[in-house]
C-alpha cells in the first residue's frame, strides 16, 4: 500500500475568469438564501494551475470561536474563519477515508466486514453484523435499525442486538432498505482503524492507525498546510486521544471524550467535526480534485454518492454530491450544508449555520445553472426547454464566446424544436455549422435557409458571418440590427422571429444546455462523465439517445468507467467497426465478443452486422420494456462478469453515453 505524499499550497487570488464566474454564484446564492443570524458562505475551487480560487461572504452575527459550544453572551461578527459545527457532513470526511482504505489494500466496496471486524468485539456481534458490507454501511442500507444516537451505550447496544436475519443466509432481511444511521459510520470508524494496525514502513512516522482516522485526514489535509498558525479547534476527539486538528506540535487534547476501547472515538466521522466555512470548502475541494485521494477513490466515492444525501447533475450536465448536516446544542440547532459540483477541476460550496429557511438543494443547483448559462455569469433571458438569450454584440465567429461553461450556441433546429411562447427580446445567433444560413424571398415574405436547400438560400455576404438569426425587432438595447424580421425557417410556416442579414455584424447568442441525454434526463451518472440514457430505440438509433458532444460508449469505456456501480436499465454501447456476438451457453456461462470469435446475434443489416448485439443489461427485462435473454456474461476475455448480456431477439435499447 503507497501512501499519498502530503502536498503543500499556497494561498492564491482568482484568475479572472474563475473569480468573475464563483462571485456570480455567491450572488446568486445569497440572493436565494435567507442569510441572518450568522451564516457563513465558503466557495473553493482549485484552478488549473493548482491555486485555489475562494470566494467567502460573512453575514449577521455569532458567538466567538472560543465560545461557539458554550454559548457565551458574547457575540462578534460572523467571518467564515470561525468554527462551526458542521453535524453530518462529517460523514463525507469518513466515506473519503473508507474509499482510500478500501483501495489501498484491494478491497471492493462489496466486501462484507466479518474480516476487520476487531477480535475483541467479534464475541459481542449481534445477528446480521458480519454480512453486512462496506458499501450497505456507507450507503446506510445495512438492515441494522435506523438511529442518530451518538454515545458508547448507544453503539453498544445497536451492536450487540444486530438485526432480523434470514435463517438460511444469516443476513438481515432488510438489507437494502434505507435506514439512516449514525452508528454504521462509528463502526466504519472501528473498522478503518483495525484493518490499518499493521501499516508499512512509509507510514510508521506518522502513528500507528488513527493515521487513517478522518480526523487525521483533517489534520494532515487542512491545518498543517495553511491554517497551523491559527487556534486550535476544540470538537470531536478521536484515536488515540487525539483532537480532529493536531494542535501544535502534536499535543494531546484538552476535550475528554468518551472511548470504548483503544479505538471507538463517539461522534467522530458522525457528527462531532467544528470546522470552519472555509476549512471545508477547501477541504473539499483538495480532496475530490485529487490531491488527498486516488481517481479510483474518488470516483469510488462519486459515482455511489458515499456519505452524502444525494447527488445528481446540474442542468449543463455537471455531476455534484450534497450533504446537510444538523447538530443540537443546547436550545441552538447548527446547520451546515455541503454541494460538491465535479466541473472541471471541482468546486465546493459550504454554508453552515441556520441556512435551512424554507431554501433547497435546487436553489443551489439553480444559481449554480444561472451563473453557468452565459460567460459573463449575468441571468440570461429564458427562452424554451433548457434554452437561455445572452445578450451582446459579437460578431458570428466569436458567438460561442457569450455561452457558459454549461452551454452551447443552439443550432437552429434547437430554436425551432425547444422554442417556448415567449419572444426574444434580444437579437441573437445561432451555430448554422457547416453551410451557411442565408435568406429567401423578400421583406415580409421570408424565410432562414441554407444555401444547399431547395429553393437555396441567399449568402448574406461577409464569408458566412452575418448569417441570418433571431430577431426581438429592427434593433435591441445593444445596438444589434435586423434589416428584415418576421421570416419563417426553412419550409416552415410559422414565424419564428427569424431575420437579418445583409448588413448586420453582431448580435447575442441563443445558448442551450449541453445535456448528456437528449432528452435531458439522465438516468445514471457513473464516472468520468459516463451516463445512462434510458431509451428503445434499434442499435441503429443509439446515437439519438446521446446528447451535446456525447457519444455512444464503446464496451471498453463501460467497463473503465463502472466502478462498482451496476447498470439499472438497459444499454447499447456502441462496437465500432466489429459486431458484438457471443460465447457461451446461456446466462451467468457466457461472454460478448467480437466476431468472428464470438457469435453473431444474428438480424444482419446492409453491413452485414447484427441489429440486435450484445449489450449491458440489469436483468432480463427493464423498465422501458427492453429485453436480455440472457445476462451475466463477461466481456472478451475477462473473468469476471461485467453485465453483458443480450442477444437474439432482443432489438432495442437504451444507451450509455461518454464525453468527445
Amino acid at each position: 500500500m503507497a501512501l499519498m505524499a502530503y502536498p503543500t499550497d499556497a494561498r492564491a487570488a482568482c484568475d479572472t475568469a474563475n473569480n468573475a464566474e464563483l462571485s456570480a454564484f455567491a450572488d446568486r446564492v445569497e440572493d436565494r438564501f435567507n442569510l441572518h443570524g450568522g451564516t457563513q458562505l465558503a466557495i473553493v475551487r482549485k484552478q488549473p494551475n493548482g491555486q485555489f480560487c475562494e470566494i467567502m461572504r460573512n453575514h449577521g452575527f455569532a458567538v466567538s470561536a472560543a465560545d461557539v459550544s458554550t454559548h457565551s453572551t458574547a457575540i462578534s461578527t460572523m467571518t467564515f474563519d470561525i468554527p462551526m459545527p458542521i453535524g453530518s457532513v462529517s460523514k463525507t470526511i469518513t466515506a473519503a477515508r473508507v474509499a482510500e482504505v478500501l483501495d489501498a489494500y484491494n478491497i471492493s466496496p462489496l466486501s462484507t466486514i466479518a474480516a476487520y471486524i476487531p477480535s475483541s468485539m467479534w464475541s459481542s456481534r449481534g445477528p446480521g453484523v458480519e454480512y453486512i458490507t462496506f458499501h450497505q454501511l456507507l450507503k446506510h442500507t445495512s438492515g441494522m435499525p435506523g438511529g442518530s444516537w451518538n454515545s458508547v451505550s448507544g453503539f453498544t447496544s445497536w451492536f450487540t442486538a444486530g438485526c432480523d436475519t434470514d435463517p438460511v443466509s444469516g443476513v438481515c432481511l432488510d438489507s437494502g432498505t434505507p435506514a439512516y444511521n449514525n452508528m454504521g459510520y462509528e463502526l466504519l470508524g472501528l473498522l478503518i482503524a483495525n484493518m490499518t494496525t499493521n501499516l508499512p514502513q512509509e507510514a510508521s512516522d506518522l502513528g500507528q492507525s488513527e493515521i487513517y482516522t478522518a480526523g487525521h485526514l483533517l489534520d494532515a489535509y487542512v491545518r498543517d498546510n495553511y491554517l497551523g498558525w491559527e487556534a486550535a479547534y476544540s470538537g470531536c476527539y478521536h484515536t488515540l486521544s487525539r483532537s480532529p486538528f493536531a494542535y501544535p506540535n502534536g499535543a494531546v487534547s484538552t476535550t475528554a471524550g468518551a472511548q470504548l476501547g483503544a479505538d471507538f472515538n463517539t461522534g467522530c466521522g458522525t457528527g462531532g467535526f467544528s470546522l470552519t466555512a472555509y476549512d471545508t470548502a477547501k477541504f473539499f475541494s483538495k480532496l475530490y480534485a485529487g490531491d488527498i485521494l486516488s481517481p479510483t477513490a474518488v470516483d469510488m466515492v462519486f459515482q455511489t454518492g458515499y456519505g452524502a444525501d444525494g447527488s445528481g447533475t446540474t442542468i449543463g450536465g455537471t455531476p455534484f454530491l450534497q450533504k446537510g448536516g444538523q447538530l443540537p446544542v443546547s436550545s441552538v440547532r447548527y446547520n451546515s450544508w455541503f454541494v460538491f459540483f465535479k466541473d472541471s477541476p471541482g468546486t465546493a460550496l459550504i454554508l453552515s449555520n441556520n441556512i435551512y429557511s424554507g431554501t433547497s438543494l435546487d436553489d443551489i443547483v439553480d444559481a449554480w445553472d444561472e451563473t453557468k448559462l452565459c460567460a459573463d455569469g449575468v441571468p440570461a433571458e429564458k427562452l424554451g426547454d433548457e434554452m437561455w438569450g445572452c445578450p451582446g454584440t459579437v460578431t458570428y465567429p466569436n458567438k460561442d464566446t457569450l455561452c457558459g461553461s454549461e452551454t452551447h450556441v443552439c443550432t437552429p433546429d434547437e430554436w425551432e424544436d425547444r422554442r417556448g411562447t415567449e419572444a426574444p427580446e434580444h437579437i441573437y445567433w445561432t451555430d448554422y455549422g457547416s453551410t451557411e444560413l442565408g435568406f429567401h424571398g423578400s421583406s415580409g415574405s421570408c424565410s432562414a435557409r441554407y444555401l444547399t436547400d431547395s429553393p437555396a438560400g441567399t449568402t448574406c455576404g461577409n464569408s458566412g458571418n452575418s448569417p441570418m438569426r433571431i430577431c426581438s425587432g429592427t434593433s435591441d438595447a445593444e445596438g444589434n440590427t435586423c434589416n428584415w424580421t418576421g421570416c419563417k425557417y426553412q419550409t416552415s410556416s410559422n414565424s419564428n422571429h427569424w431575420g437579418g442579414c445583409v448588413g448586420n455584424p453582431t448580435a447575442g447568442a441563443l445558448c442551450c444546455a449541453n445535456r448528456p441525454c437528449a432528452d435531458g434526463s439522465v438516468e445514471q451518472t457513473f464516472s468520468s462523465g459516463m451516463v445512462g440514457c434510458a431509451g428503445t430505440v434499434s442499435y441503429a438509433n443509439r446515437e439519438s439517445l446521446c446528447g451535446y458532444r456525447m457519444h455512444v460508449c464503446t464496451a471498453e469505456e463501460w467497463n473503465a468507467n463502472r466502478g462498482v456501480a451496476s447498470p439499472g436499465h438497459i444499454y447499447w454501447v456502441d462496437n465500432g467497426a466489429s459486431d458484438l456476438g457471443y460465447t457461451g451457453s446461456g446466462s451467468n456461462n457466457c461472454a460478448a465478443k467480437a466476431t468472428p470469435t464470438g457469435t453473431g446475434c444474428g438480424d444482419i443489416d446492409g453491413a452485414g452486422k447484427s441489429k440486435r448485439p450484445m449489450r449491458v443489461c440489469s436483468g432480463n427485462s427493464d423498465a422501458e420494456g427492453n429485453s436480455c435473454t440472457w445476462t451475466g456474461c463477461t466481456y472478451e476475455n475477462e473473468t469476471t462478469p461485467n453485465f453483458f448480456g443480450g442477444c437474439a431477439s432482443n432489438p432495442s435499447a437504451g444507451a450509455l453515453c461518454c464525453y468527445d
